[in-house]
């Protein structure tokens, strides 16, 4: 089964192609990495599956639907991350999680509390006192604690020390493949030993 099919995709602002022409097939199950440099039209993809862009050539599905016919219960199920991405700093992560709890029916608080430990966070400290890397931390937590079927992060790592950047994938990788999620990552600021790590524990 295929999570992602892409056929054809091009998109333009103005003079400035995008994407031009883009297949992409992610099977279900699959940890995919795109790297490039930025303006290489990364974003524009991700926008694009999330239903965020519509495409001016070729289509996108996700989960066998039509991106631009995603709606609210499909959405619930597609995990979102992306740079520069900002957290309720007034909520302590304990408050942040009871809120988001029961706009997700399958919301799993037991693997809530595994990554909270497993990405060391103190769920009783503002939002706005964590690190770049313990913010990072924490969104992934709120969009993995509800299950999702497919995660999705843009440029996650920009401006990532490597200590913390290499914990936050290693962490990914050990709870992508624990669950069978689908996760479609993309950055320009992986380094080559991390790439060679990925590949080595795609499945």
């Amino acid at each position: 089964m295929s999570m992602v099919e892409v056929s054809r995709l091009s998109y333009a602002y103005g003079r400035v192609q995008a994407l031009q022409g883009l297949d992409m097939t992610v099977p279900a199950g699959a940890l995919y990495a795109l790297v490039g440099p930025n303006g290489s039209g990364k974003t524009t993809l991700m926008q694009g599956l999330l239903g965020l862009r519509r495409a001016q050539v070729g289509r996108a599905s996700v989960m066998g639907r039509d991106c631009g016919t995603l709606n609210a219960s499909d959405r619930a199920t597609i995990g979102y991350i992306a740079e520069g991405q900002s957290l309720p700093g007034w909520m302590s992560l304990r408050k942040a999680e009871a809120f988001l709890a029961p706009l997700y029916p399958t919301w799993d608080p037991a693997l809530a509390c595994d990554l909270r430990e497993r990405f060391a966070l103190d769920p009783s400290r503002k939002l706005k006192t964590f690190s770049r890397g313990e913010q990072m931390k924490a969104a992934l937590l709120c969009a993995l604690a509800p299950r999702p079927t497919l995660l999705v992060m843009d440029e996650p790592f920009t401006g990532m020390d490597a200590l913390v950047r290499d914990d936050l994938v290693r962490g990914l990788l050990q709870s992508a493949g624990a669950e069978g999620w689908t996760v479609l990552l993309c950055s320009h600021d992986i380094a080559e030993d991390k790439r060679q790590e990925i590949v080595r524990l795609l499945p």
